[in-house]
């Protein structure tokens, strides 16, 4: 007997820190396979995927893991999710979604994979996307880091005062509830700031090191290849394009 083949190739899904709730609207997607993966448990081998999506942040650091992210799975579009109220509004909402397509250029099956996510967003009210404890102290240490990264000085203490909180207890909120360390968020945010000044290819290397806050070139170097997987140099000469 001749076998029926599917109208479609099945699509492999990498649901990474979804609840069960996101899970259950996944796995209505037309022919989807999902494999899930939590943050956490760091990086281990998974099948090849067709398509990431990245389940509600219960903190705003969402920027460091998606840097991280796009590291390691250049090639894969991802969908981000996010509350409706992350926009400003106070209101957790439902939950909502933002492609970001792979650097394949002119890839139709991009496309062909919004297509069939969007089928199930937005995805109704869920108690497991609620903010977690001390969301809002996380904000205003991402704030406090975004608006002084360029400062050689700033530290863990520094930040602290800024929000008047003792620096242990915000040392162990970053590390304990949300999985980064304090000196992890600051690196991250000075690279991210690095690879737009690069981009621009209005400075050179060492003059952007030192504009946002390193004062070692040689730490800035090995930081900016560790959390990009380029250096420096490789993405000041890449295609604007793709920075």
């Amino acid at each position: 007997m001749e076998k029926i083949k599917e109208p479609r190739s099945q699509l492999h899904i990498m649901a990474v820190d979804c609840c069960e709730h996101v899970i259950s609207a996944l796995e209505h997607v037309p022919f989807a396979r999902l494999t899930t993966v939590a943050s956490r448990e760091g990086s281990r081998q998974t099948p090849p995927v067709d398509v990431i999506v990245i389940g509600v942040s219960r903190y705003p650091v969402r920027r460091l893991f998606l840097s991280q992210l796009r590291r390691v799975y250049p090639q894969i579009p991802v969908l981000v999710l996010r509350r409706t109220g992350d926009d400003g509004g106070d209101s957790d909402g439902y939950v909502v979604g933002e492609f970001v397509l792979s650097e394949r250029s002119g890839e139709s099956s991009d496309l062909e994979i919004v297509r069939s996510l969007r089928q199930v967003l937005p995805i109704a009210r869920c108690s497991h996307v609620h903010k977690g404890n001390n969301y809002d102290i996380v904000r205003s240490v991402v704030r406090v880091i975004s608006e002084n990264y360029a400062d050689p000085a700033l530290d863990l203490e520094y930040v602290a005062r800024r929000i008047a909180m003792p620096s242990a207890q915000l040392s162990r909120i970053l590390n304990q509830q949300v999985g980064v360390s304090f000196r992890q968020l600051l690196r991250q945010t000075r690279i991210e700031e690095a690879k737009r000044m690069l981009a621009s290819r209005e400075y050179r290397v060492k003059e952007v090191a030192a504009r946002v806050g390193f004062t070692d070139s040689h730490y800035f170097s090995r930081s900016f290849k560790e959390l990009t997987g380029l250096s420096a140099s490789e993405y000041n000469a890449q295609d604007p394009i793709f920075g």
